[in-house]
């Protein structure tokens, strides 16, 4: 068994991984185990302070067992300090930002924890997990009754976008915003709808949809070859 420790950036990413990644991979021999990041004393989740995220990474890395480490931050909202800020936003596509950030990330972890570079996976997901329950608009309104009224709308978000994954990042306009305006009665919560759409959708939906997520996935199945 392989073990593959996860830090995210929230709860929202932590139920998702524990709920729907880790059932997923562990009948190849991958055992991931989610952990949220510290960021203030006795608060975890949230806006993401790069001081707090390098040391855990740092002190994850080092651990005796020597797990694989992996994280799942999100693009919007991720804090300026983070290495290669703002080269990687002058980069003209999504993708290229994101695969700039992600290098960065690995040669200042990799350098700070002096460990194999194998063993450290960075990835930023563009923009937001909450891009990735656009993958199936028809699944994500059956979650509850009353959202079906709003999966015309919806549709016509993830249609107008590339992908789910470049869905606007602009406050009232990103992934999460969409969604917590127009599924109501019950509003759409992230952390305990979010994981449970996206099971219903599977990896594989998601995957068609979302190539950089799908990639990282990738990168963890390559692990147990």
């Amino acid at each position: 068994m392989i073990r593959v420790v996860v830090i995210c950036e929230g709860q929202t990413e932590e139920t998702f991984v524990r709920d729907v990644l880790e059932p997923h991979f562990s009948p190849s021999g991958l055992y991931l185990n989610a952990q949220t990041i510290e960021t203030s004393p006795g608060h975890r989740g949230g806006a993401l302070n790069y001081d707090r995220v390098k040391v855990q990474l740092r002190n994850t890395l080092r651990q005796k067992s020597s797990p694989i480490v992996t994280t799942f931050f999100d693009l919007y909202r991720l804090d300026k300090r983070f290495p290669g800020f703002d080269t990687a936003m002058a980069r003209g596509s999504m993708g290229a930002k994101v695969d700039a950030l992600n290098a960065a990330l690995a040669a200042d972890v990799v350098a700070l924890a002096e460990c194999d570079p194998a063993r450290f996976i960075p990835h930023i997901q563009p923009h937001e997990f909450e891009a990735l329950l656009f993958s199936d608009v028809e699944t994500l309104t059956s979650v509850e009754r009353s959202w079906a009224r709003s999966a015309a709308e919806l549709s016509t978000i993830r249609q107008r976008a590339d992908t789910p994954e470049h869905i606007n990042e602009k406050p009232e306009t990103k992934p999460a915003a969409h969604l917590e305006r127009l599924l109501k009665s019950p509003r759409f919560n992230k952390v305990d709808h979010g994981p449970i759409a996206a099971a219903r959708m599977g990896l594989p939906c998601i995957e068609r949809e979302c190539l950089h997520f799908a990639a990282w996935l990738q990168r963890l199945r390559a692990l147990a070859i």
